[in-house]
């Protein structure tokens, strides 16, 4: 289930990003590892726990988005909100997310302009 999009950590994602607190020294030149995204906004993630369950990195809300901000990430929260879309899909579109299959890693200064 890695390549779907709506498995938005996958083991192999995780695996593959440094874990909380990791890239603290690095500030805007941290690499954003994984993009996450649907309705409700963006999250491009740079870190993530051992368990896939919270993240670090910039999260920019639809509703909100001069309120872009980098923090804390809770990834259950997200995968809440697709299993509401999985259960119906055309009611519950609002919490569509999906991991960005195509996504290339690139430093936060790039998606913090």
């Amino acid at each position: 289930m890695t390549n779907s999009a709506l498995d938005l950590m996958p083991q192999k994602v995780i695996d593959s990003m440094p874990r909380l607190y990791k890239t603290d020294s690095q500030g805007k030149q941290a690499m954003i590892l994984c993009h996450l995204f649907g309705p409700i906004g963006d999250f491009y993630l740079t870190e993530v726990n051992e368990e896939g369950t919270e993240a670090f990195g910039f999260t920019k809300l639809a509703a909100h988005p001069d309120g872009a901000e980098l923090g804390y990430i809770p990834l259950t929260s997200l995968k809440q909100c697709v299993g509401k879309f999985k259960s119906n899909p055309i009611v519950n579109l609002k919490y569509m997310i999906e991991r960005d299959l195509h996504w290339s890693p690139k430093p936060l200064k790039e998606v913090m302009k």
